[in-house]
């Protein structure tokens, strides 16, 4: 049982030894160039890297059809260290790398580069880790920031820029920010969109476990729209889950509390689903649950919009949408994923929002 995490601690010291030694050669390889060859023409620049300097100081890895690179600018100087990094371990003879990609995909850098170097993936990783934390147009500090149809790493001005979708913060309490919250992904049917009254409610853990309930007060029939009676009331459940709002939000308290660790609501629909659920809470949290949402924008990964779309139909091929346990079950679906495509220092970025 402890082989793996020891094989684990092994490996992040051989990377961290590896990476420490090709920073060593580069500095040497750069000390060298700068007392030996045309500053203008090998050395580093200063600040900014234009396009073409990239290009013209690195042909072999970067111009098509051996590689490309698609990113800001403000990842051009991570792409310079890198290729330094393997042009120095080329020198010392490993063999020459084969195609070269760098680009920018749903808000961090994806680095490919075909080589059975173990050093040269631990470079190539290292870069995409450090670009989770620098704005792609500048270079200076930044984290991920979503809006409507974007996804970008970017700094305080740049993100201002973009006017991304800012949603209410409040204070994470110490004892919720300590590690990771298990994931609830979260539903909810309601009267219409002008004066929204709670109908139906369901969470879905990560894990698989469930709540659903229907409301037997707090809404009727005739403050529901059109589409609401159409589409929506024909697919109540009814039976166990027809409860009383009172019993259905102390039965939803007990239900939060009894994971027995920190919990964190996901929803796409943060302005309905979590606010009819603190209705119905009366505002009343267990100590374990996050104070606010996990906002799931998928329009802001255009990128993956059709593989999301795919997962929700994939996860009501057999049941009809607009049933709240159902859709919650979908909302998951499509977090895994997304989860499977986005590179793991940005998700870490995404889960901390």
């Amino acid at each position: 049982m402890k082989t793996m995490p020891v094989l684990n601690t092994i490996k992040k010291r051989l990377s961290a030894f590896a990476l420490g030694v090709v920073d060593l050669v580069v500095r040497f390889k750069r000390t060298t160039e700068k007392m030996f060859l045309p500053w203008d023409k090998w050395v580093k620049p200063e600040g900014s890297i234009a396009r073409e300097k990239l290009f013209s100081r690195f042909p072999r890895y970067l111009k098509e059809p051996a590689g490309s690179v698609r990113c800001g600018e403000g990842w051009y100087p991570l792409v310079w260290d890198l290729c330094t990094a393997i042009e120095a371990m080329e020198h010392l003879g490993m063999p020459r790398i084969g195609h070269f990609k760098a680009e920018e995909r749903l808000g961090g850098l994806f680095v490919r580069v075909e080589s059975g170097s173990f050093i040269v993936k631990e470079l190539a990783r290292d870069a995409e880790h450090r670009a989770a934390a620098i704005c792609e147009e500048c270079g200076e500090p930044g984290s991920l920031q979503l809006g409507h149809g974007f996804a970008k790493t970017l700094c305080q001005l740049h993100a201002a820029q973009r006017k991304p979708h800012k949603v209410k913060t409040v204070p994470i309490p110490e004892n919720l920010a300590t590690q990771r919250p298990k994931l609830l992904f979260l539903d909810t049917e309601f009267t219409d969109f002008d004066y929204p009254q709670l109908i139906s409610i369901a969470l879905v853990a990560e894990s698989g476990e469930s709540y659903y309930a229907e409301l037997e007060n707090g809404w009727s029939r005739e403050g529901c729209s059109a589409f609401v009676v159409e589409k929506v009331l024909p697919q109540l459940t009814g039976g166990e889950f027809f409860q009383e709002s009172g019993y259905a939000a102390r039965r939803l308290r007990e239900w939060l509390a009894g994971f027995g660790v920190p919990i964190r609501v996901v929803t796409d629909a943060p302005g309905y689903d979590w606010v009819l659920m603190l209705d119905l809470l009366h505002h009343e949290l267990p100590p374990n649950l996050y104070p606010t949402p996990l906002n799931f924008y998928s329009e802001s990964l255009p990128e993956l919009r059709p593989l999301l779309k795919q997962a929700h139909d994939d996860a009501c091929r057999d049941l009809s949408p607009h049933h709240a346990l159902q859709d919650a079950e979908a909302l998951r679906e499509a977090w895994e994923v997304m989860k499977e495509h986005l590179h793991p220092a940005i998700l870490r970025q995404y889960l901390k929002l």
